[in-house]
């Protein structure tokens, strides 16, 4: 693909252009509307077609968003051992059993425990000239922005830390509750016998390091109310995380528009901006669970490329799974992926999400071939999910790369499918 510095300042400008307009869009928000339906709006001057716009609904506090909540009520159930360990140990297991259902693995069991708001889906497609359609590539990116991680803002160095001893804290107390209750710590009652003792057994001395012990888990609790905050106005922009990666997309789509001939023969591109990923992937659920049997989105011949934050020039990588969620990538995706990224001298990196998860997991789980690309600092920083990711941060060399590299995989997709479909028949 030529002229990729002209499509970096297009991706550029239309990132500024969406932020300046909207603000942050949080999961189910307003703001999250106003950005898809600009996004709509301007696939649909690419393509000169209606966009596609799919509703539906979530609750945008039932994951990521819900660890505050989590902390407050290890904070709950420290002040409820003193009360009853019993309690207390009611208190961490459900934290604990909500943490692995909304956080860890986004099952979205406990979903019904929360508000509901509206999302949205929106795509819009290049056909091929030829008018038959033999292989499908989405390009696929989010369009909401993060609630603030304070503890990034405040130390990323530190962040992960605090959060892993948040996270011990819990099962520490809930632990210690355990401890408690098989030596007969049924109610705070119990330390009137412990103060009228003329002397003390063995395990009146354990009981009395248990009733220390759980002060030790309040800052890991504190923590944890302290991980994220609501309030819109510290939300991040989202200008890399991940405006970059629609941008992408509409810049892809508008090139092709431009220059049909340059097109992978047979094949449509689509180019979609998922909603509420940032809270558990929902979008890009809705989109499998809707097209899932429609051969033109979701058939043998369909290929996703998920496109999510682009900014670090060192970090230019190919993501092969959401450690979280158990899920991994297409392989030969990769491989493709990386031998065009390595001719354009990008010295990619092939690694795991760490925590979270990203749009690729539905679909491979769906059995639709998929990778997520991205140009990002894989430790935390203080500009990944902070008011901090704003387009004063954006490097439009990367962008003008990340245009050129989507492009060449694109085509390789398309010669790889061709090659495999040409030896079926």
């Amino acid at each position: 693909m030529t002229e990729k510095t002209e499509y970096g300042q297009y991706i550029y400008d239309f990132a500024k252009k969406i932020i300046d307009t909207t603000g942050p869009r949080l999961p189910g928000s307003p703001e999250e509307a106003q950005g898809a339906a600009m996004i709509a709006d301007e696939l649909e001057q690419i393509a000169g077609k209606p966009s596609v716009t799919e509703k539906f609904t979530m609750a945008p506090r039932a994951s990521i968003a819900a660890i505050p909540i989590l902390g407050l009520m290890g904070v709950i159930s420290f002040a409820l051992f003193y009360v009853s360990p019993i309690a207390s140990l009611v208190g961490t297991a459900v934290t604990l059993l909500i943490a692995v259902l909304q956080v860890f693995t986004y099952s979205g069991k406990l979903d019904f425990l929360f508000k509901k708001e509206p999302s949205q889906n929106v795509y819009n497609t290049f056909e091929p000239k030829s008018g038959v359609v033999k292989r499908t590539i989405i390009l696929s990116a989010h369009n909401d922005s993060s609630w603030c991680w304070q503890l990034s803002v405040k130390n990323p160095k530190t962040a992960i830390l605090k959060t892993v001893i948040g996270v011990v804290s819990v099962l520490a107390l809930m632990f210690i509750s355990v401890v408690a209750i098989s030596l007969g710590m049924y109610s705070f009652m119990y330390i009137g016998d412990l103060a009228t003792a003329e002397s003390f057994t063995a395990t009146q001395i354990a009981s009395i390091v248990l009733y220390i012990l759980p002060i030790f888990c309040l800052p890991g609790c504190y923590w944890l109310c302290m991980y994220l905050s609501w309030d819109k106005s510290k939300a991040s922009p989202g200008a890399m995380d991940n405006l970059t990666g629609v941008g992408l997309c509409a810049a892809t789509l508008k090139y092709y528009y431009a220059h049909p001939d340059e097109a992978p023969a047979d094949c449509r591109i689509v180019a979609c901006g998922m909603g509420a990923e940032e809270a558990s992937l929902k979008g890009a659920l809705d989109f499998v669970s809707r097209h899932k049997g429609d051969p033109s989105l979701m058939g043998e011949s369909t290929y996703v490329l998920n496109l999510d934050s682009f900014r670090d020039r060192e970090y230019f990588s190919v993501v092969m799974g959401d450690a979280w969620l158990g899920s991994r990538f297409d392989p030969e995706l990769r491989d493709i992926c990386l031998k065009e990224m390595n001719d354009l001298k990008l010295e990619p990196k092939v690694m795991l999400n760490p925590a979270g998860g990203c749009d690729s997991t539905p679909f491979i789980r769906a059995g639709i071939k998929t990778v997520t690309l991205c140009a990002q600092n894989p430790t935390t920083t203080n500009y990944y999910h902070t008011f901090n990711d704003t387009i004063e941060g954006l490097d439009k060399s990367v962008l003008d790369d990340a245009f050129e590299m989507v492009g060449k995989i694109v085509a390789a997709t398309a010669k790889y499918d061709e090659e495999k479909y040409a030896k079926a028949n």
